[in-house]
């Protein structure tokens, strides 16, 4: 059942992948390097602000509702509307800060991108209220098709808006219409559920258990964004981040394989616990990794030897500086997709100590190695040392977590988790 949902989850985000990669080469062609680069910073403060309070919601809820399967909606409603104020404080703070900096350290326009980016991003509400609760019910394809929906028409957004010649401005208003098309269908899904009964206990529950699994969303989000944000805060030109971007942006996109299936692991390991099925587990795990394994290598010896032709064939013979950051951003991405489900397999075991320990490391590891490796830049190129940087954070990310979830269980190790099945054959 489980490999029949993956199986399903990867098709339907490769597909998605694919459109991602299509926008990307349009905008990339197109509007040149200059407003790839404007755009992937916007967006990185997107992801950031996500990361910390719509995915640490979401996640509460998962677990919330295999706790209790009765949970209504109203109280993840709550906290959701509570989190959004939040976010609108923050970049208004943002924005102050910016002005009151000597000269502003982002353009006017980089601070008008973030904030109709951010503005995107509340139009979503209903989509990732009604797709979150489809995958806490295990309707996976049925949240993953709303997504993925989405997904199709930002992408066509992106690349109308770029055909027509619009500047990033343009791209983004263009992007925020398609946001809004989006939402229409799980909105008309949320009206039909049962959204229970408001309970300020229930809230405080969901902000608790937000709060713990924050660490984890906050270190997502910064190994997303802190590099674009870092390497506008270090001076460099919206033409560089562009290169950048797209050798970064190919590595991200693979690695939305993993990120796609931790709402499974979740909730499948959830279940797993209540009903005492731990070797069941372990399986998962092993055959988890054993796939990813699979996927990955190939593609990351198909990169290292033929990356620069890649990046020609598709974003154009200019964009060939991005390569080496392309194959550390691959390689961070493997590391990252192999170590995903062992958060989940903490915080379904309630090991939420743990988890946030590690999550608080691995978030330290990725300021602190990006902001070293940029500082020594031992490949000469600021680029090319922060993608090495987040490629060492994410192997110190698998050294902490795989050790803690040895704690657990003593069959969890670096390299691989070993199944109950494959041990008792040897």
């Amino acid at each position: 059942m489980l490999g029949k949902k993956l199986s399903q989850n990867f098709a339907i985000s490769l597909v998605s992948m694919a459109f991602g990669i299509l926008s990307s080469v349009f905008i990339a062609r197109i509007g040149g390097p200059a407003i790839l680069g404007n755009i992937s910073l916007a967006m990185s403060f997107q992801v950031l602000i996500k990361s910390v309070f719509t995915h640490t919601v979401n996640s509460a809820h998962l677990k919330m509702y295999n706790d209790d399967p009765n949970t209504g909606l109203k109280n993840y409603l709550a906290v959701f509307f509570f989190y959004n104020v939040i976010t609108s404080l923050l970049v208004l703070a943002f924005v102050a800060w910016n002005q009151m900096s000597h000269n502003g350290t982002f353009t006017e326009l980089q601070i008008t991108l973030i904030v109709i980016f951010i503005l995107q991003d509340y139009l979503m509400t209903p989509l990732y209220l009604y797709a979150t609760d489809q995958t806490a019910k295990l309707n996976i394809v049925r949240a993953n098709m709303v997504d993925f929906y989405a997904q199709l028409l930002i992408n066509i957004a992106k690349i109308a808006a770029v055909v027509l010649g619009q500047s990033e401005i343009g791209i983004a208003w263009y992007i925020m219409a398609a946001c809004g098309l989006s939402s229409i269908y799980p909105l008309l899904g949320l009206m039909r559920l049962n959204f229970g009964s408001f309970s300020l206990a229930v809230v405080k529950k969901y902000i608790r258990y937000s709060l713990s699994i924050s660490t984890s969303t906050i270190a997502y989000g910064l190994l997303l964004s802190f590099d674009k944000v870092l390497l506008g805060i270090f001076g460099v030109p919206a033409e560089q981040l562009g290169y950048y971007n797209v050798g970064n942006r190919l590595g991200l996109m693979v690695l939305t394989l993993g990120t796609s299936v931790g709402g499974i692991f979740l909730s499948v390991f959830s279940k797993n616990i209540s009903d005492n099925l731990h070797e069941k587990t372990m399986e998962q795990l092993g055959n988890y990794e054993h796939i990813i394994s699979i996927i990955f290598l190939p593609a990351v010896l198909v990169a290292t030897l033929f990356g620069e032709e890649l990046i020609t064939l598709v974003f154009g013979a200019r964009y060939v500086q991005a390569y080496p950051v392309l194959i550390f951003s691959l390689l961070f991405a493997f590391t990252k997709t192999l170590t995903i489900p062992y958060q989940n397999y903490l915080f379904a075991n309630n090991r939420l100590k743990e988890f946030r320990r590690t999550s608080i490391l691995f978030a330290i590891a990725i300021v602190v190695f990006t902001l070293l490796l940029a500082y020594l830049d031992w490949f000469h190129s600021l680029t090319v040392s922060v993608a090495f940087g987040l490629f060492l954070a994410c192997l110190f990310e698998r050294i902490l977590f795989t050790q803690a979830a040895r704690v657990v269980d003593p069959q969890i190790n670096f390299f691989s988790t070993q199944s109950p099945s494959s041990s008792s054959a040897a």
